[in-house]
């Protein structure tokens, strides 16, 4: 798997997973012109990230423990705080958004497209199978 790291003056964050990079983008840390590279690549702005704003703003699925209502990973699982073996989740559709003003000027400000949800509740459906 690729890592990702983030320039913030002196200093480099990372390695970072790219969820995590895309934390960083949803809460405003990394912005269009903030310094990224994947692996060992040379430094580019994020904006030079092809689908990353909008990975950014997609809604996101997370799934919850029935019996304690704890987070945890996506199905098969186990839950850390009531220990049970977990085949099926709770689960919730999560809508992201990106906490900066500027935005890439090739990106749509209008957040995750319908298309987006109603592929992931299907998805939620299908797994509750």
């Amino acid at each position: 798997m690729s890592v990702w790291f983030v320039q913030r003056g002196d200093e480099q964050l990372g390695p970072l997973k790219p969820a995590e990079l895309l934390a960083l983008v949803r809460d405003g840390s990394v912005v269009a012109e903030t310094k990224i590279r994947k692996d060992d690549s040379n430094w580019f702005t994020a904006s030079e990230v092809g689908g990353l704003f909008e990975a950014a703003r997609r809604p996101t699925i997370e799934h919850y423990c029935p019996s304690c209502n704890v987070r945890v990973n996506q199905p098969p699982t186990h839950c850390p705080e009531c220990g049970k073996d977990l085949e099926r989740t709770k689960t919730r559709i999560i809508e992201n958004s990106i906490a900066q003003t500027k935005r890439p000027s090739d990106s749509p400000s209008s957040g995750p497209s319908n298309s987006a949800k109603r592929w992931l509740q299907k998805k939620i459906r299908r797994d509750k199978k």
